[in-house]
């Protein structure tokens, strides 16, 4: 029993250390981004554009839910003009940081996993070493920087909607006027609060990332072995995700 924790441990530790060095390995990169664009463009196209339907409707449908939930709670009291308040904050805070990051974790963070991962068993990686090329900088460098520049704005977009959603929602329901729920949100937001928010967005972008890459590059054992570290790589990723919304939200929001 005892062994069996002892490594599991050993891994945890072990794949955190790896994380951090090739997360420090690809941020040394960026500054040769310049010379790698057309592959940052094509994960960004991957990251961003592709995901941009999925990550509106999630959004919208969030604004909504929120909005019913908060509705009918404040309905008892008489409070409902402070729906669009509750649904601001709950948006740029903590359901559309999260939320999108979930998304694109499971859409792009698996697929990531699994390029890599295919390369890795094929012996792909093994060859690009052997010609000299970095892989930090020819793999890894532009799926990070792709990231921490998608993962905020398909964010901005997610809250966006649900704003707009939540408005609708509130209007419909429980007669809030579309004039008074606008102003209302942006009494609620202000420029600290928006940093903050998408403050978060940036971190699980390096992280989602990051995790995805190191266990794609570290597969092994065929097409079974990539099954296996896609899946690994969504839950180390979610649970990154979750861990650290919980530590920014107690360092920022206090």
């Amino acid at each position: 029993m005892l062994s069996t924790l002892e490594q599991k441990f050993d891994r945890l530790f072990n794949m955190a250390g790896g994380i951090v060095l090739l997360a420090g390995s690809g941020l040394s990169s960026i500054h040769l981004g310049r010379r790698d664009v057309a592959r940052i463009m094509h994960q960004m196209l991957v990251i961003g554009y592709q995901t941009t339907p999925l990550a509106l409707l999630i959004g919208v449908f969030v604004g909504m839910t929120l909005a019913l939930n908060t509705g009918f709670a404040l309905e008892t009291y008489g409070q409902t003009a402070l729906i669009a308040q509750v649904v601001a904050i709950s948006l740029m805070r903590e359901m559309g940081p999260v939320i999108t990051a979930v998304i694109i974790t499971g859409r792009v963070g698996a697929a990531m996993t699994a390029e890599l991962g295919t390369m890795a068993v094929n012996e792909e990686v093994d060859v690009l070493r052997v010609l000299g090329i970095r892989i930090e900088r020819y793999l890894v460098m532009p799926r990070l920087v792709a990231s921490i520049l998608m993962t905020p704005m398909l964010t901005v977009y997610s809250i966006i909607i649900g704003f707009i959603g939540g408005a609708v929602v509130a209007n419909q329901y429980f007669g809030v006027t579309y004039l008074n729920y606008k102003i209302r949100t942006f009494q609620a937001l202000d420029g600290e609060e928006v940093f903050k928010g998408l403050l978060k967005t940036v971190v699980f972008g390096l992280l989602y990332s990051m995790v995805c890459c190191y266990i794609g590059l570290t597969t092994h054992g065929g097409a079974e072995g990539v099954g296996r570290s896609t899946t690994r790589a969504v839950v180390v990723s979610l649970s990154s995700i979750l861990v650290a919304n919980y530590l920014l939200t107690s360092f920022l929001f206090r």
